[in-house]
């Protein structure tokens, strides 16, 4: 028996996009095969799933598209006080798959009948024993022996011979071929004949049209081109209130992420974990504490740079550039939505403009007797304070509608990626004045977006794009009663 691999998916990929694997058989076309396809924990014997398909119709293949599986084990980081670089263990999986194959077992003689003390003695290698219920299926379909077609017992075994309960005296042709199995149909099972160690998915999903371009290898970071886990645009404006999270492939070395700004001055942060995916702090208001001289945001810097480093000396470009422009523009009022974008990154956008604030009540009243009194001259009366109609199981949904501020192309497009994110969290921002840099914020509350549909703003239609938002708070304040 043999397999060989036909497809498999890239070593580090995302997990919302298939992950097919695909194997060919040398046995597919044994009675009762299958496939048998064993997903284990990485290095480990913990078995997460086990699938036995069929072979492809046409083809034989046996495929199966780990996605819906894999996809169940990567959740999403983030700690909004962590302001320094650590493991994103909940953003990757890793996991071994390995592939055998299942059929019935069955064994073909050629012209093998001889007779055995007048019981027919079929020769050839077996695993049959006294008692067993076999079926013999002859190539003739049992015209010349019809009495050894079909069920029989068998009597007596070894490992190269076994004797079934047929009269040797109804055998007229003893050179005829055929093939013998289980009258149960038990089957013979082979495990871990392909072995595929050392895959990772992680929680990102690509575009249907950016898919089949997909190259892992741009996401290892060792050069000027290659990216971090984001689509978040290499130039972003942000309000220095804003906080940004990105993700990155974890090269674990003696590595460095390296701001500089556009004063030219150079401070970095070291990383240390040996996760497999990175989580790195850059925003205006969470970059942290980093190592250099100086500041990094001041009244006279107007943007900085982030981009990764692998070595500890000099500031060697590893990475792409991401750009920073910081957005300094006079606001009505100041709201940051946080969200998970399709490569597992948390970016933000700030509301610059009006927001609107409506709550939506809703409550059940039911009426009830005025059990009133009896007062001092013995007549019923009752207090005017009595309800009738009583109030309970009160509840409130807050809303708020929020308008960007005019953004450029490059983030009207990212703009979609929080409309549909699944994980979004609004925090509100103040300022001492309008030139104070240590911005004010309130805690992170988690928001569901109720944007049903947008636009897709495209410059040569607008000059001036902006974009507004509608959300739900995720949690109810109590009421009392």
């Amino acid at each position: 028996m043999a397999q060989t691999l036909i497809a498999s998916p890239q070593t580090f990929s995302p997990a919302y996009n298939p992950l097919k694997f695909i194997v060919d058989s040398t046995n597919k076309n044994n009675t009762g095969f299958r496939y048998i396809f064993d997903v284990y924990a990485a290095g480990t014997a913990t078995k997460i799933a086990e699938y036995k398909p069929l072979p492809t119709y046409g083809t034989g293949y046996g495929e199966e598209d780990l996605s819906k599986l894999l996809q169940s084990k990567v959740s999403w980081d983030l700690d909004t006080l962590d302001t320094s670089t650590f493991g994103a263990t909940n953003s990757y999986y890793e996991y071994d798959l390995k592939i055998g194959e299942e059929y019935v077992y069955e064994v073909a003689y050629t012209s093998n009948l001889t007779n055995a003390s007048g019981s027919v003695q079929i020769n050839v290698t077996n695993s049959f024993a006294a008692g067993d219920q076999v079926i013999i299926t002859q190539a003739d379909g049992g015209v010349a022996n019809p009495q050894l077609e079909g069920l029989h017992t068998v009597i007596g075994a070894t490992g190269s011979t076994f004797i079934v309960n047929v009269n040797w005296s109804t055998i007229t042709n003893a050179a005829i071929d055929g093939s013998v199995s289980y009258a149960d149909k038990r089957k013979t099972i082979v495990r871990d004949i392909t072995e595929l160690d050392n895959y990772i998915v992680f929680n990102g999903a690509f575009r249907w049209v950016d898919w089949t371009a997909y190259d892992n290898l741009d996401f290892k970071l060792n050069d000027v081109d290659k990216r971090w886990l984001t689509n978040q645009p290499t130039i972003f404006h942000c309000t220095l209130g804003q906080d940004i999270w990105l993700n990155l492939l974890n090269p674990k070395g003696s590595d460095r992420i390296f701001f500089e700004n556009s004063n030219g001055d150079i401070f970095y942060k070291p990383t240390s974990s040996t996760d497999e995916i990175l989580q790195v702090s850059i925003g205006p208001n969470n970059f942290g504490t980093l190592v250099g001289t100086g500041l990094l945001i001041d009244s006279s810097v107007e943007w900085y740079d982030v981009w990764f480093n692998n070595g500890t000396t000099l500031p060697i470009q590893d990475s792409v550039k991401y750009r920073i422009y910081l957005d300094r523009r006079a606001s009505i009022s100041e709201h940051e939505l946080l969200f998970l974008d399709r490569l597992g990154s948390w970016s933000s956008f700030s509301f610059q403009l009006r927001a609107y604030e409506r709550g939506d009540v809703t409550r059940e009243v039911y009426n009830r007797d005025v059990v009133g009194y009896i007062n001092a001259s013995d007549e019923w009366t009752y207090s005017t304070e009595d309800f009738g109609f009583n109030t309970f199981n009160t509840n409130v949904i807050k809303r708020m509608d929020l308008n960007t501020n005019w953004m450029t192309q490059e983030m009207a497009t990212y703009f979609e990626e929080l409309v549909t994110s699944p994980q979004v969290f609004i925090k509100s921002v103040s300022y001492a004045c309008d030139d104070d840099l240590v911005p004010s914020s309130s805690t992170y509350q988690p928001v569901i977006v109720e944007n049903n549909a947008y636009e897709m703003l495209n410059q040569r239609n607008k000059n001036l794009m902006r974009h507004s938002i509608s959300v739900r708070f995720a949690n109810q304040d109590n009421i009392n009663g």
